[in-house]
């Protein structure tokens, strides 16, 4: 792609000052108040063009990462194979800064990078800002606000692919998934939640190269596969992981199941509308319940085959699964122990003896395993009974946990 420089005011791009985190404000002056420069870039800028909300700012400078932490007391450096520096406003919340990088080995201009399984794994090195621009995956994440002359500055005709709705790889395609396939899962999230329109040429190659997802970090793809399911649009997104044949690479097992068994997918379909549901209301999801969702085929397929062992069938299943799919996605133990819970639990629901009931509503995961049944009956309707009971119960649970904490808080106020 070659394109030259445009530069719009604020008038023309429309973004503001009090649009911005007053922290980022902060930081960008630091370095522009000593001789760098400071653009607030990505994700942050191509959300507000389209008129959303910013989850978070990121800060783009010539700073290296030892001179950038020079000029803060709260900085860290992480990172191997490219540093980038977080910077404290306070305990908990820090912004990323990143030292402009390039494709470009400085003194030979020569191009460098290796094949590692097939993936082409580009040495970083720091560069200008329009190599940074270059290097980047998509136009639309590749336009950068200059926070001292509040001008925005656009090297890919990225902010005309934002008014058009277009989604497309600065790159070559063929060899911008091979740099990085997680671009695939990339482009299929925003293609769903951004209401975008991924051009021909970038859509063509993903059905082929497909098979490259695999050669991604199991541990990373665990979170890339949070963020298309907690997108607002799992629906969506889940119908085009299957549409494009990432999903057979991502979880081979669930996916051979569905093949047998339609009524999985109408399961994920229904758990997938009611986790849109929620994000869309701004309410709390776990990251545990979508991987118990495409997950359980697997587990019942498992669970069976251990059916003889009373004592640790589901125990052996549980790590059969874990360990199986952690190939090619690998679920952090931590949440392995909410999927355990959800799972090993979903029997108890159809004993509904007054012992139960205390027994599990006691326990911590009981929404989250509940949530999981109910999901379950609206597919399986011979568990419709026992949903609609336990429906009355946590109604009723949820309104003394209410009761316990008014009292609570009533003396703690009287004291």
């Amino acid at each position: 792609m070659k394109t030259n420089l445009e530069q719009y005011s604020k008038e023309d791009h429309g973004i503001f000052k009090k649009d911005i985190d007053p922290d980022v404000l902060t930081i960008s002056d630091t370095l522009i108040s000593n001789g760098y420069q400071a653009f607030v870039v990505g994700g942050c800028i191509r959300d507000m063009l389209l008129g959303k909300t910013p989850k978070d700012f990121d800060i783009a400078t010539d700073a290296s990462p030892p001179e950038i932490c020079k000029l803060f007391n709260k900085a860290k450096i992480i990172g191997r194979r490219f540093k980038i520096v977080h910077v404290y406003t306070s305990e908990r919340k820090y912004f990323e800064v990143t030292t402009f990088r390039s494709d470009v080995k400085k003194k030979t201009n020569e191009k460098k990078f290796k094949k590692i399984q097939g993936m082409i794994k580009r040495d970083n090195v720091y560069g200008s800002i329009s190599q940074d621009a270059f290097r980047r995956d998509f136009t639309i994440n590749s336009l950068y606000l200059d926070l001292d002359s509040e001008i925005l500055h656009d090297y890919v005709n990225g902010l005309d692919d934002i008014k058009n709705k277009k989604l497309r790889l600065i790159k070559k395609p063929s060899i911008s998934y091979q740099e990085d396939p997680v671009r695939m899962l990339r482009a299929l999230r925003f293609e769903s939640k951004l209401g975008l329109k991924l051009t021909s040429e970038c859509k063509q190659p993903i059905t082929e190269m497909a098979h490259m997802i695999n050669n991604v970090s199991p541990f990373r793809l665990f979170d890339e596969i949070l963020k298309i399911m907690h997108s607002g649009s799992a629906v969506t997104g889940y119908n085009k992981l299957k549409e494009f044949g990432l999903f057979k690479y991502l979880f081979p097992y669930t996916n051979k199941i569905l093949a047998e068994n339609q009524i999985y997918n109408d399961f994920f379909i229904a758990a997938l509308n009611n986790t849109d549901t929620r994000i869309n209301d701004g309410l709390h999801v776990n990251p545990s319940f979508i991987y118990a969702v495409f997950l359980w085929p697997y587990f019942q397929e498992i669970e069976v085959k251990y059916s003889d062992d009373s004592s640790s069938g589901i125990d052996r299943a549980f790590k059969k699964v874990m360990q199986s799919q952690g190939e090619y996605i690998a679920v952090p133990d931590f949440f392995q122990s909410t999927i355990f819970t959800i799972w090993s639990l979903q029997s108890s629901f159809l004993n509904l003896s007054s012992r139960n009931v205390q027994y599990l509503t006691e326990i911590s995961k009981f929404r989250a395993a509940y949530d999981f049944f109910y999901i379950r009956s609206q597919i399986d309707h011979e568990l419709k009974f026992y949903a609609d009971k336990w429906y009355e119960i946590q109604k009723n649970v949820k309104g003394k946990k209410r009761e316990r904490g008014k009292k609570y808080y009533g003396k703690r106020k009287n004291k």
